[in-house]
């Protein structure tokens, strides 16, 4: 089969996957066997909870990550049945539930957030005030790529949807 992409375009992708196998090492350190995602969690938790406060919300956590409530909860079982996190009643409504990290779960967070801050940290001397500002750059450039992408997919994906819907609606039939 022949390629239909670019050498640049061949090399980013080769270049892409080189960060995936060193995502798959064995990690050491606070988050040792974890999922990125519950990293995250976590620090989401460590910067919007201060320690006695009721907690936060499902439903927050969830808009927060960008990822649905369900994901957030199996996120939330693993985490408590370690030790790291603590479900309680919202005071104002006894249906609710708050999520706290446990005193454990500040442990490890901290010395998750002190090791990823030594890791960028490292980085940034690494490649020097000029190419870390570039890094930056382009990082951000690519993100905006990625979402403009993203957000003309969704249009097209409407306009389609659209089109069907008014070519049911010719033909005397109701879309589903």
């Amino acid at each position: 089969m022949e390629s239909r992409i670019s050498p640049l375009a061949r090399e980013l992708m080769i270049t892409f996957r080189r960060f995936q196998h060193r995502g798959k090492k064995n990690h050491r350190g606070p988050m040792a066997g974890r999922k990125q995602s519950e990293g995250m969690l976590l620090m989401v938790l460590r910067s919007h909870v201060d320690h006695g406060e009721p907690g936060i919300m499902v439903s927050e956590l969830s808009r927060i990550l960008d990822v649905t409530s369900p994901t957030v909860t199996q996120l939330i079982k693993g985490l408590e049945s370690d030790g790291l996190v603590a479900r309680s009643p919202d005071p104002a409504d006894r249906r609710a539930v708050r999520i706290t990290l446990t005193d454990e779960g500040v442990r490890v967070t901290d010395s998750f957030i002190r090791e990823m801050e030594s890791m960028v940290g490292g980085l940034t001397e690494y490649l020097g005030e000029d190419d870390t500002r570039q890094f930056i750059h382009l990082l951000n450039r690519t993100h905006d790529y990625f979402a403009l992408r993203e957000e003309r997919e969704r249009q097209e994906e409407e306009e389609i949807g659209q089109e069907r819907d008014a070519e049911a609606s010719d033909k005397g039939e109701r879309p589903l």
